[in-house]
């Protein structure tokens, strides 16, 4: 099992994007085994479908973690990340939720969200785990079809910010335990996790793509190959491997 001993951690002031960051070192042969990078702010990041995600200093966790392995290793990576990101979240009294497949929402509002993505550099296959989580609310009207976006420390309750050190310490650690349990004791933990923290579950939804709706019905949760199930009034139940899922409220 991978722990925190593993992790060597680079930690920097500013950075283009946490993930093409890390990507490069890999490719150059500046990094192997384990590494995190944690940057306080961030110039060029990027969310899922190439969404640009800027990161002002000391206003967002942005971090990267790399790993020796394969994304396909792991089935479901995304979801696992989540669910371990989210747990941390839970410890602070925050009521974070999720969004499939990879956002991080507090009151329907974007907090964060994972992305993965992997390669093969000389020393071989790489998955890079993305994770940016706001600390301060930022102004986002776009983010999640208008709702827009929310901070970590609007939801403390009085509680301290925490440090963002610690923060993503805590976060790497979570990420590894949940990739172990994932591994070791099959996926079903992970999903049952998921569907108690999805946000929209029995909620009336409808999937978009490209500005166009496709579908809409009753969000039923997760099933077990990691698809997303809508009730549709027209089709029956549809599961989704792809796709952006929006609230919307049926009259």
């Amino acid at each position: 099992m991978l722990t925190q001993a593993d992790v060597h951690w680079i930690e920097l002031d500013s950075v283009d994007s946490t993930n093409d960051y890390l990507s490069r070192a890999y490719l150059q042969g500046r990094v192997s085994g384990v590494t995190a990078v944690l940057a306080h702010s961030q110039t060029a990041g990027r969310g899922r479908a190439g969404r640009r995600w800027q990161a002002l200093p000391g206003a967002s966790v942005c971090l990267s973690i790399g790993l020796p392995m394969a994304g396909h290793t792991v089935s479901f990576l995304p979801l696992c990340v989540g669910v371990a990101v989210a747990q941390v979240i839970e410890k602070l009294q925050v009521p974070v939720r999720l969004k499939w497949p990879n956002d991080l929402l507090v009151g329907q509002k974007k907090l964060g969200g994972v992305l993965c993505e992997s390669f093969q550099c000389d020393s071989g296959p790489v998955t890079v785990v993305g994770l940016g989580v706001n600390l301060l609310q930022p102004s986002v009207p776009e983010a999640l079809g208008g709702q827009g976006a929310t901070g970590l420390v609007e939801h403390l309750c009085g509680q301290a910010q925490p440090q963002v050190r610690e923060l993503a310490d805590h976060f790497v650690s979570a990420v590894l335990h949940a990739i172990h349990a994932a591994s070791a004791q099959g996926i079903g933990t992970i999903f049952r996790e998921f569907n108690r923290l999805d946000s929209w579950l029995g909620c009336d939804v409808q999937v978009i793509d490209n500005g166009t709706v496709h579908l809409q019905g009753k969000a039923m949760g997760i099933n077990e190959q990691g698809a997303y199930l809508i009730n549709t009034d027209e089709e029956g139940l549809v599961a989704l491997n792809a796709g952006d899922l929006s609230l919307r409220v049926r009259a």
